[in-house]
Parts: structure tokens; sequence; C-alpha cells
């Protein structure tokens, strides 16, 4: 009897070690020739100043948003599928839902302008989450967003 308990709590303890060195993982940089940024950032390491999201778009999580085009992801806690932010124009930025509004399905980041369903069923949107092609025809859901001397700020409900 006292083996089993043993088990389950060496177990637990080696699941836990294992959770904390993989999760350890994803805040290293990358050293590769090609500078990569996460595509996600957990709620906890967001700043937040005045009830809104701030994203510094020099630093290197988010400088994607720097050029027209570019998004990254947000994972905030309670929500079910991540926001994107995305560049529109030199002064324009979008804050929405990436949970698709024809299936729920989780929506990719934005290549070449266009944001794609996951599912593969036809799903776009534009970069401000406007839908523009395949079965959704509903927009994402958004979040007001604004960019002010290279921050962005977000207004959504923590």
């Amino acid at each position: 009897m006292n083996n089993g308990l043993h088990s389950r709590r060496r177990f637990i303890a080696d699941s836990t070690k294992l959770f904390v060195i993989v999760t350890s993982f994803s805040v290293l940089p990358c050293a590769c020739g090609k500078e990569q940024a996460p595509q996600s950032k957990t709620a906890t390491g967001l700043d937040v100043e005045n009830g809104e999201i701030v994203l510094n778009i020099n630093n290197l999580p988010y400088r994607p948003l720097k050029n027209i085009g570019g998004g990254v992801k947000l994972d905030i806690e309670g929500a079910p599928k991540p926001i994107i932010v995305t560049r529109v124009t030199g002064t324009e930025v979008a804050a929405f839902s990436s949970q698709c509004t024809h299936a729920g399905y989780e929506v990719l980041l934005p290549e070449n302008g266009v944001l794609i369903c996951e599912s593969g069923h036809g799903g776009e949107f534009d970069l401000r989450g406007n839908a523009i092609a395949g079965p959704p025809k509903s927009n994402l859901t958004k979040y007001p967003a604004r960019l002010d001397n290279n921050k962005v700020y977000i207004d959504y409900p923590l």
C-alpha cells in the first residue's frame, strides 16, 4: 500500500519537474540565424496600465507589429482562444479574438494580409478581423486598440 502512495508522489514530483523544464524552454531566445519571436504570451507576462494591455513593439515578442501586416497572439487567461493583434497601417492596429465565428476553430496569424482559419474550411479574415471569404458570415470579436509611441494599447476586459 505504501508502495503505491510512494509511486504516486514520485510521479507527481517528476511531472512537476518536467513541467517546469518544458515551460522554461518556451521563454529561451532562439539562437537561430533568423530572429524568431514567440507567437503567444501568457496573461501573467503582459503589462497592464489603467486597465489596458500594453505591448511595446520594440520588445522581441511584439516586433512583428512594427511592420504592416504583422501580427502576434496573446494568450489571455479565461479566453477560449488567444487574441490576435495586427498592424493594419502605419498608424493603425487591430485586436480581436482568434476564435473563428463559423465553427470556433482558431484563426492563424496573418500571411500576405489575410488570416485563415486553421480548420481549412476556407474562412478568411482581413487585418481588422473582418470576414472576407468562406463560411464565416460575421467578423471576429473586436477589442479597441490604438498605437501610440511604439506601444499598442488594447482595451480588453481582464
